[in-house]
């Protein structure tokens, strides 16, 4: 065991890490590292060991992003090369570590009542009547996470995990930190950068999400991302061999599903009404299937992927639409809306709901406004936790050269965010690959060459903006 004597603000106040415990357990190529903050809380971190230590550069935080994704868990991907990309070139050079932000994975984890999240509230009130009812589930469903969770409710908010980054940081040796982080984790690092900028020797912003647009903006790019490939899947999938939908016209058989699911919810015939709903609206088929459009070419073996929505739409189309379901199963679905319900603003009153509607359904004819952000901001209308963390422009100030990824065809992150970022962090590149995907990292085409370099080399490339193919 060692020993280290640390200090940084939290939103508790100060975390004093002068009793971090360190307990390592081998465990094929990576160890499991417990650290408590006495006082605060715990976090859990899982570090992949490099592959050859005689030419370790550092460690590199890793976040997957969600919010509530556990970095532990794709640490242990890494750790015995089944991420794909080019993380196997980064473990010669560092330990890559998985802090499980607070509230997410092997850290305490927020619980909620799935019983409460499975009722079926529409997201879209039209109605005061359906405005309540929307604010009653969600102040039930936020209650209910607070007595199963405790206080720490109220401190999952993203200031507050990357104050634990640069605890844990100080505690592991007080080293610069070099930091990847994929979506949401986007937010994660740049708030961290802002925070402690002169404490980076690399950052990486990969699939950029952007936490300074109005609730109307944030929604306008969301939607436009997601139906800019919604159009790319359907071309897709009709002509496809791999495609179930092959030959279809896949548009108008996804219009007609909407339709047919708003009439009259399609049944999920392997759903048990808690752990998913037992009946698929047109809500649940538009929010559920922006997530697998982020996976063009994943195939069947990640759990969202271009295949598997083809699948799952023809599969609705026969009657069975469990692939479309809404799931409380998944381990992130809780951390997730906590975590969104202290970053985000929300609508108080149907009038803006219904402004924010008009304006959807005046440009989206195909989502209508659906997408990850709107369902942040109205899954969280009543959530009786106050924002922590709103929406606000940073201005980084560092000596690092911040390396930001993006793509042309990101179903869930834009690249107006991305673009929005320059303004944010000025000392920074943009990286933009042509073509679809959510993510760079993982693709193993020259974009995720550049990240790769760029952390091994502490250089960014010397043009602030360029384009790659792949």
């Amino acid at each position: 065991m060692r020993r280290r004597k640390s200090s940084v603000g939290s939103s508790h106040g100060t975390i004093t890490s002068n009793r971090v415990t360190k307990k390592w357990t081998p465990l094929s190529r990576y160890r499991h590292v417990a650290l408590t903050f006495q006082g605060t809380r715990d976090c859990s971190l899982l570090p992949a060991a490099p592959s050859n230590t005689t030419s370790k550069i550092g460690s590199v935080f890793i976040n997957p992003g969600g919010p509530g994704s556990a970095a532990s868990s794709l640490v242990s991907l890494i750790a015995i090369s089944a991420f794909p990309g080019q993380t196997p070139q980064l473990r010669p050079a560092f330990d890559i570590i998985g802090l499980d932000p607070r509230g997410t994975g092997m850290s305490h984890q927020v619980k909620c009542d799935p019983a409460i999240y499975a009722e079926a509230v529409s997201l879209f009130p039209q109605t005061e009547e359906e405005y309540a009812a929307l604010a009653d589930k969600n102040k039930r469903l936020g209650e209910s996470c607070r007595e199963l969770t405790g206080p720490l409710l109220e401190h999952v908010d993203t200031i507050s995990a990357a104050k634990d980054h640069e605890a844990i940081r100080v505690a592991l040796g007080n080293e610069p930190i070099n930091f990847v982080g994929l979506s949401y984790g986007s937010q994660l690092a740049a708030q961290y950068i802002s925070l402690f900028p002169d404490n980076v020797r690399t950052l990486v912003l990969d699939a950029i999400s952007q936490h300074s647009q109005s609730e109307a903006a944030d929604i306008f790019i969301g939607a436009s991302s997601y139906e800019l490939v919604l159009q790319h899947f359907f071309a897709w999938a009709a002509t496809d061999a791999k495609s179930p939908l092959h030959g279809q016209d896949v548009k108008a058989l996804w219009l007609d599903l909407l339709a047919s699911a708003k009439e009259t919810p399609i049944p999920a015939l392997s759903c048990d009404g808690i752990n998913c709903r037992a009946a698929v609206s047109d809500e649940d088929i538009l929010f559920n299937a922006q997530g697998h459009l982020n996976f063009p070419g994943a195939g069947i073996g990640l759990g969202a992927s271009w295949e598997l929505l083809a699948s799952a739409l023809f599969n609705a189309s026969r009657g069975d639409a469990t692939a479309l379901s809404t799931s409380s199963a998944g381990p992130d679905v809780f951390p997730r809306l906590a975590i969104q319900c202290l970053d985000w603003d929300r609508s108080d009153s149907l009038a803006e709901v219904k402004a924010k509607m008009e304006m959807a359904n005046a440009y989206f004819g195909l989502n209508h406004g659906a997408n990850h952000r709107w369902a942040a901001q109205h899954a969280c209308i009543g959530w009786p936790v106050p924002v922590k963390n709103p929406p606000q422009k940073l201005d980084v100030k560092s000596d690092t050269t911040v390396l930001m990824v993006t793509s042309t065809g990101d179903a869930s992150t834009g690249i107006p965010w991305a673009v929005g970022m320059l303004e944010e962090i000025k000392n920074s590149v943009l990286v933009v690959r042509q073509g679809d995907g959510h993510g760079n990292l993982p693709l193993g085409g020259e974009a995720g060459d550049i990240i790769v370099e760029y952390l091994i080399t502490g250089k960014a490339p010397a043009q602030r903006f360029l384009t790659t193919k792949s």
